[in-house]
């Protein structure tokens, strides 16, 4: 069996180093087994392969698949002998740290202030690397404000060998950033980070994933900067010394000292021998930089020139500032103390720094450089024997950043709650690249590696195999209705094009915010509710997450790709608690992204970030799926049903918990950890989970809050007597509006697949089959248990798009005639009002926008008035899966 994967963006390099994910179908691949990799001409490439993920019955269901590819070809990848590279990287764990040496560059990586001892190619000599943080605290005395700024030094505390080759090693350092100096009111320690590099064989490139947490107290500190610092050699003449920054297209690109040949005095009074000609003077001036190369001007006939350029000004420090999304300045200063003079500005930097001298010559990026902005980049000190490069994150010449409340009360009447910002325990990640040259490259070369980091550079299949291997089961796949498929296409690309074109129109750019969209627009405004309680930062709410990623599966759209990307990196940090009392929940919609009160664990679920996982074998994102795993004890720790006051059980054991959201979201991680570990614990409370279900008067459809027993995932229906030494309000609850729209179908279709399991598919049918009843048939199908009052939500009209799915769902599966006319109804576009998500979306499947301008704009907009997000999200996951099983259903009733 062969697949084929294309780039996703082809790379401006003749080739890129890759790590991506492989489907399997079930039994088809045996861990034992090993992948053969070829280009488009049948040439075998050198490729190292391991299983991230397994099916029930222990075959292989992902393969994380990792090599250095053409960028002119496809790659096929099929079972059998894999291709040993030709230099395979050398990968050793020593004493006092690890050794890394992949046939073109080295590296030893240890533990202290100095992460990286020594990087190097051949032929250059070796540069070093730390981690730096700035703090800025604020106080005010006699009236006035004054701010104080520390730096803090990462200081690694452990480092693991992750992967040890032979095509790739992965280098994993973790810490925290430590004051330089000893001042009383400072922590021992601050912003635990976490640091991945990744070497691939035969490459001079490598990756950084830098990850910092947020443990600053927010009445007193803000923070203020974080980088990457490098300490480069250098040797050589001053005008060999050459600094580039990446603009827009192309570069600005200058040396320490420009060979410009002055005119004047030296025409008319030369002292020296008139040796180099005008036009050689201009040729040395081109080669150094137009051509980007290092010139050699002889000491007996280019005396005169170099006498001459000897006396133009040296620069010492350059600095490009990405201020906004918008706008970046580049800089310089000869010597410290002296004014920095404007070089050049622009809009948007491609986010790379270029430094060679004779002793080493590197090349550097940061990925999303403008998006996330502010951020920078820095050559400082590049007229001594040691310059140093920062590559700034969080840029240090900007406004510090102020991570505390936005108000100081809670607007309860827009999801706020009572304790409305907490940042401690948020994180943010971003992508480095450096790249290692044994010779001055020139610009086109600098360029392409500029461009590339910019770009998503992945391999990736087409939609059929993702679908025919059912890696993400089969609820989201186009069945044979060719029509269908396109009007369902065509919505999903819609509503990402939107999605991406509003973060540019809007621009939902910067450090914090750069991978989120809004939740409800103000159509009288005409803008979102960017300051209106839970109605401003969306997060996950609803799922918009998977309403992208699906999107992504069936188009194959690289804009749409981006969109998602940028969401699950978003969410997934800055939307989560990685350490600290709130750890493994995450924070519902608020204007500042930490500000809800409610602390869910739906928010933080493994579902959200599965696709990107798989898809890139991205270990990050595996970090923070392996971290929520356990997030039932955070929920046993804080009453989920009481969370937004911060309600503490009891006993740590016990807690009310919802089917769904927060039921659900738990079966999303313990999925996810029992595909990708195969934890038999998390199997066995997946189940436990089901048998408790089960015995519920009405199973799934008996209320959706239960009793939780965190150890053991059994559950307790909440009229039954209570468990020991816990409390509960009454009877059941059946208002379930809450299980259907925070990801539970979705992890339950597939699970049910997945599992093969019979009690749940039927448990699913007898659910949706209640959605279809009238409210007298529930009363009398439930012995009474529902009543008018408790099933209000059953029949609200918002909510009648979020049930067609299990209307649709019992069609097929219970074979439940009456509930066809409703899916029929919503794939034809009816009824808007019965239907609010066609609201804003046209029969011909586009996003209906509105030009808006005049007085009540600052520039001319479109808007889509009627949308709000949670309709696009559960609208188009209706969409998808409506269509679905209503295609399924047609092709068995037309056999």
């Amino acid at each position: 069996m062969q697949k084929t994967f294309h780039w996703l963006t082809k790379p401006q390099r003749a080739q890129a180093p890759v790590t991506f994910g492989v489907p399997w179908s079930k039994g088809t691949l045996d861990r034992a087994q090993t992948l053969r990799v070829s280009d488009g001409e049948g040439n075998v490439l050198a490729a190292q392969s391991r299983p991230i993920a397994f099916w029930p019955d222990g075959s292989v269901k992902w393969t994380a698949l990792s090599t250095v590819a053409p960028a002119d070809a496809a790659l096929k990848v099929s079972i059998g002998a894999a291709q040993a590279p030709e230099y395979p990287v050398f990968a050793a764990e020593q004493e006092d740290g690890i050794y890394i040496d992949n046939g073109m560059v080295s590296c030893q990586i240890g533990t202290g202030e100095t992460i990286i001892r020594a990087l190097s190619r051949a032929g250059m000599k070796p540069l070093q690397g730390r981690l730096c943080a700035y703090l800025e605290r604020r106080s005010t005395q006699f009236g006035l404000e004054t701010a104080q700024v520390y730096q803090l030094v990462g200081r690694a505390e452990k480092i693991t060998l992750e992967q040890a080759g032979p095509v790739l090693a992965v280098v994993k350092i973790e810490g925290t950033h430590q004051p330089l100096c000893s001042a009383l009111s400072l922590k021992e320690h601050y912003l635990p980070f976490t640091v991945r590099l990744y070497f691939y064989a035969g490459s001079d490139e490598i990756k950084m994933v830098h990850t910092f947490g947020i443990d600053l107290c927010q009445q007193t500190d803000l923070l203020k900067g974080v980088c990457v610092e490098l300490s480069v050699p250098v040797s050589g003449k001053r005008y060999n010394r050459h600094v580039g920054f990446a603009g827009e297209e192309g570069m600005f690109y200058e040396s320490c000292l420009n060979l410009f040949r002055g005119g004047g005095i030296w025409k008319k009074t030369d002292v020296l021998t008139s040796t180099t000609s005008e036009e050689e003077s201009q040729k040395f001036y081109e080669r150094q930089l137009r051509d980007g190369q290092f010139c050699t001007l002889d000491p007996d006939k280019n005396a005169d020139l170099e006498a001459i350029v000897s006396d133009n000004a040296v620069w010492n420090r350059f600095l490009l500032r990405q201020i906004t999304c918008d706008s970046y300045r580049i800089s310089k200063q000869t010597h410290p103390g002296c004014a920095m003079v404007p070089s050049a500005f622009g809009a948007r930097s491609s986010g790379g720094l270029f430094f060679g001298s004779e002793s080493c010559i590197i090349a550097a990026a940061i990925k999303d450089f403008w998006r996330k902005s502010p951020m920078a980049l820095e050559v400082d000190q590049a007229l001594t024997d040691q310059a140093v490069i920062k590559l700034w994150l969080c840029s240090a010449y900007e406004e510090a950043f102020d991570f505390g409340a936005y108000d100081l009360v809670a607007h309860m009447r827009s999801y706020e709650g009572g304790r409305n910002n907490v940042p401690e325990g948020i994180a943010n990640t971003n992508e480095i690249y450096l790249k290692l040259f044994d010779a001055m490259p020139g610009k086109e070369a600098i360029i392409a590696f500029f461009k590339d980091a910019q770009e998503d550079i992945l391999l990736v299949a087409d939609s059929q195999t993702y679908q025919q291997t059912a890696v993400f089961g089969t609820y989201w796949q186009a069945a044979n209705d060719p029509a269908r498929k396109q009007r369902v296409d065509r919505t999903l690309a819609s509503l990402g094009s939107f999605y991406a074109q509003e973060i540019e129109r809007r621009r939902w750019y910067g450090f914090w915010d750069y991978g989120d969209v809004m939740h409800t627009y103000d159509p009288v405004r005409h803008c979102w509710r960017y300051d209106v309680g839970g109605f401003a930062w969306q997060n996950t709410e609803l799922c918009n997450t998977y309403m992208n990623w699906l999107a992504f599966l069936r188009t194959g759209d690289p804009e749409i790709f981006r969109l998602a990307r940028a969401m699950s990196r978003h969410c997934s940090e800055v939307d989560t608690y990685h350490f600290g009392e709130l750890a493994m929940l995450g924070s519902r919609h608020n204007v500042r992204h930490w500000g809800c009160a409610s602390k869910e664990p739906r928010i933080s679920m493994a579902g959200h970030h599965r696709f990107y996982y798989y898809l890139t074998a991205d270990e990050r994102i595996g970090d923070v799926m392996d971290l929520v795993v356990d997030a039932d004890a955070a929920a046993a720790k804080y009453d989920i049903m009481a969370i937004t006051y911060f309600g503490k059980h009891e006993e740590d054991r016990y807690s009310h918990m919802r089917i769904g959201p927060d039921w659900s979201a738990f079966v999303s991680n313990w999925m996810t950890a029992w595909e990708r570990h195969e934890d038999t614990k998390y199997r066995d409370k997946i189940l436990n989970g089901l048998q408790s279900i089960a015995q519920a008067p009405l199973r799934m459809v008996s209320g959706s809050t239960f009793h939780y027993d965190q150890l053991t995932g059994k559950m307790h229906y909440m009229a039954d007597p209570e468990p020991v030494g816990h409390t509960h309000p009454g009877d059941g609850n059946y208002q379930q509006h809450m299980i259907l729209i925070f990801g539970a179908p979705e992890i339950w279709f597939e699970l049910s697949e997945w599992m093969d399991d019979a009690l749940f598919r039927e448990m699913l049918v007898e659910f949706a089959n209640y959605c279809v009843m009238s409210p007298q048939e529930r009363i009398e199908a439930s012995e009474g248990r529902f009543n008018m009052e408790n099933m209000d939500c059953w029949g609200r009209p918002n909510q009648s798009g979020n049930f067609t799915r299990m209307y649709a769902y019992t069609a097929l599966y219970g074979q439940n005639e009456r509930a066809k006319a409703l899916p029929c109804d919503y794939l034809a576009h009816a009824d808007s009002e019965r239907f609010p998500f066609f609201r804003f979306v046209s029969q011909d499947d586009q996003v209906v926008l509105v030009p808006v301008s005049g007085k009540d704009l600052t520039r001319p907009m479109v808007e889509a008035p009627n949308l709000t997000t949670n309709l696009a999200a559960q609208g188009a996951l209706n969409y998808v899966e409506v269509a679905h099983f209503m295609d399924l259903l047609d092709e068995k009733t037309s056999k």
